[in-house]
């Protein structure tokens, strides 16, 4: 009775390769690098590892993490898709030229161009529909499904993760977006790929902020990524000369890795494109950011995902820049933001900076 259950169950799923090969072409016509598909089944270890971070506290302010744990532990728990069959991941690599670098200021590589939530949630949502007409429902998301992304990118095959928590997808790197689709299509899975970091280290010892506990163990409330996008808080005293001159994110550990240097996989141009620094945004600097008002904030982030930050954040994030990498032009802006901005945090945050600025200049004698 079991091999007959077992046999039939592969019948399905070799029926359904010719559509796995048809969502293939299409990822890849749309702009995805790469296409893996995992069972839909409990994450066992890997919800345990997450279970032990979000006890740890390490996930800080992003009470979302907690408050949807389970259902990123399990795709077919009711609060996703209770029928779900397949969880199916795409990887679409983003341009990995040098810092973004504003003068000062830094701005990760992923957040120079348009808002990949929107960029990859269209192409998701074309690949949606394609398993909708062959009837099956689905969901997809790029961080906006309760999905424990890396985990299930592993499951499927389409990298492994390295010790800094970023996916590695071999020949392409670490510089990419993950999207997910989870779906009631039995669809052909692949196999995981085993980790190739063997013992180096470097993307470990070279954060600026020790943000990691170990290989893996990433305490989020120290990250520089964190802390410039999504604290609402002031950052910490200790940490803000860690954090240099990065205004909006943290490029760090990934520009270490060995698998992020030397010829990617091939990739077509017209996918880097929408993710390539505007113009508007490489001829901005810190101090502009520490001093616009809403509307020439809204004009410059718009459709980007430096609006994530939020004005007062970008404003806040500047003024340790300046404190940090900035010149003599800038110690009357410090000064007289410490005074008159409108928000405590940014106020506080250039006070802060201030004296750091004056002991940096050189002395007049």
């Amino acid at each position: 009775m079991m091999m007959r259950v077992e046999g039939e169950r592969s019948r399905r799923r070799g029926a359904l390769a010719p559509l796995k090969r048809e969502l293939e072409a299409e990822a890849r016509a749309l702009g995805f690098c790469a296409l893996g598909v995992a069972r839909a089944t409990r994450l066992g270890p890997e919800g345990e590892q997450l279970r032990a971070w979000l006890a740890a506290g390490y996930h800080g302010e992003m009470a979302y993490m907690k408050r949807h744990a389970a259902v990123r532990r399990w795709p077919r728990h009711p609060g996703m898709l209770p029928t779900a069959r397949s969880v199916v991941m795409l990887a679409w690599a983003y341009p990995q030229q040098q810092d973004i670098d504003l003068g000062p200021g830094r701005v990760a590589k992923y957040a120079g161009g348009r808002d990949y939530h929107r960029v990859l949630g269209k192409a998701l949502r074309k690949l949606a529909f394609t398993l909708e007409a062959a009837g099956y429902r689905s969901r997809a998301g790029v961080d906006s499904l309760p999905i424990f992304e890396r985990a299930w990118a592993v499951r499927a095959g389409l990298g492994f993760v390295g010790k800094n928590c970023c996916l590695i997808v071999p020949g392409v790197g670490s510089h990419v977006f993950l999207g997910a689709l989870v779906t009631e299509a039995p669809l052909p899975v692949d196999r995981p790929q085993p980790s190739r970091c063997g013992t180096c280290r470097l993307c470990l010892d070279v954060c600026p902020t020790r943000a990691f506990v170990g290989p893996g163990r990433l305490d989020a409330r120290r990250c520089i990524a964190y802390l410039t996008i999504e604290t609402r808080k002031p950052i910490p005293e200790p940490l803000r000369e860690g954090v240099g001159d990065w205004l909006f994110g943290c490029d760090a550990c990934q520009d270490v890795c060995p698998y992020n240097r030397g010829q990617r996989r091939s990739l077509d141009p017209d996918t880097l494109e929408p993710f390539a620094p505007r113009l508007a945004l490489t001829q901005s600097s810190a101090a502009q950011w520490l001093d616009q008002d809403e509307a020439a904030f809204d004009a410059l982030t718009l459709g980007s995902p430096l609006r994530r930050a939020k004005r007062e954040g970008l404003a806040a994030n500047a003024a340790i820049v300046l404190g940090n990498a900035g010149g003599p032009e800038h110690e009357a802006l410090l000064a007289r933001v410490a005074a008159t901005h409108p928000s405590e945090r940014v106020r506080e945050h250039a006070a802060w900076a201030l004296p750091v600025l004056r002991r940096r200049l050189p002395q007049v004698p």
